[in-house]
């Protein structure tokens, strides 16, 4: 090998499948991505990949190469966690994942806060659903909503039970009300739920499903509205004087929030600071109670 840095090139291609989400991972052209790899192979004198029509896939000499690189690249990261973790200055960016709603509603009222107590640590917001490896360092902390048990090389403080209601627009809900022959309420559901969950108020039966949304702001703004009522976090549904909440069969099953960091990075004065802060602010709007 000349470089050691082709190893990074071949291992963006192994695990993506394809020079284009390579390029991509590795913010690089796809020429320079397909390149590499021709020049890495004629180097080692070795197939690496069979190109097919429908990507890359290894052979099996790439996937023994595969299984050492993956090696390297987890030694890499500790000894990169490692020396993060010396990091005492109170400056310097923080990446922090989570979803456009927790964002909004509960970790940007308060930042403004921060930023006047810590003014040099920048935060990088990356508002999805997505569950970042915090082990690889795509994010330094995660804030998720999640039942699922925490792996162990991650620390997890419980921030607070998300709650749930159902609301509908005032006027909507109103109107409803005035009606004689009802016609069920419109319901606006959610995907990878089930179509008619048991704590739906008796009025949405049957089911009269008009919508479905992966994005609870999505939800939100269709109640808003007054396309039908549909399930919002309560920190949501009650900051909104246009909405009104509907009486419920039962209590919707309530969900934790969870912030998530990576044992190394508890050493990371920046990251250190950062979390205390969101662990008070978070659970006094939550109404932790351990």
């Amino acid at each position: 090998m000349q470089e050691w840095d082709d190893l990074r090139f071949f291992l963006a291609v192994a695990q993506t499948g394809s020079v284009t989400a390579a390029s991509i991972k590795l913010g690089v052209n796809q020429s320079t991505v397909s390149r590499r790899i021709n020049n890495f192979e004629k180097i080692m004198n070795v197939r690496l990949f069979e190109r097919l029509s429908t990507g890359y896939a290894l052979t099996s000499e790439g996937e023994e190469l595969r299984h050492h690189v993956l090696q390297i690249e987890e030694e890499i990261q500790n000894i990169d966690r490692h020396i993060m973790g010396k990091n005492i200055a109170l400056s310097g960016p923080i990446k922090v994942t989570t979803s456009l709603a927790i964002a909004r509603y509960l970790l940007l009222p308060s930042f403004k806060h921060f930023n006047k107590l810590h003014p040099s640590i920048e935060l990088h917001l990356d508002m999805s659903n997505n569950l970042y490896n915090l082990t690889q360092r795509e994010a330094d902390v995660a804030i998720r909503v999640t039942r699922d048990a925490i792996p162990d090389n991650l620390i997890g403080r419980k921030l607070g039970m998300l709650e749930y209601d159902v609301y509908g627009e005032k006027k909507y809900v109103e109107s409803y009300i005035k009606i004689k022959d009802k016609k069920p309420l419109r319901w606006i559901g959610e995907d990878n739920s089930d179509l008619r969950p048991n704590w739906l108020p008796d009025d949405i039966e049957p089911l009269n499903l008009v919508m479905r949304s992966n994005e609870v702001l999505a939800t939100y703004d269709a109640i808003q509205q007054g396309l039908g009522v549909g399930r919002l976090p309560t920190f949501i549904g009650d900051a909104d004087n246009t909405l009104t909440k509907l009486k419920l069969n039962q209590t919707i099953p309530s969900v934790p929030i969870w912030l998530l960091t990576h044992v190394d990075m508890r050493r990371v004065n920046r990251v250190k600071v950062f979390t205390s802060f969101v662990l008070e602010e978070m659970r006094s709007v939550l109404n932790y109670n351990q």
